[in-house]
């Protein structure tokens, strides 16, 4: 699960819906971004949008996923 980005829409209140809404994809595939069944496969331009939604620069969203695609790593090494 992408915590950073739950955390970052639950203290904005905004819920899944609206992100992908304003973000213009379906919320489906928002709620597979944040849950993390998408993996690491996320265009540029749709995380860019998500950004200008989220209000969070695309510099801190890169360094957040990032620190996310290492504990993946991490975790799946330790398996």
């Amino acid at each position: 699960m992408r915590k950073y980005l739950y955390e970052i829409r639950i203290n904005k209140g905004f819920s899944q819906r609206k992100v992908a809404r304003e973000s213009g994809i379906s919320y489906q595939h928002y709620s597979k971004i944040e849950n993390g069944e998408r993996g690491n496969k996320v265009s540029f331009l749709v995380v860019g949008r998500i950004a200008r939604v989220l209000e969070v620069p695309l510099e801190q969203l890169f360094e957040l996923e990032e620190a996310y695609q290492d504990s993946m790593e991490f975790n799946s090494e330790n398996r």
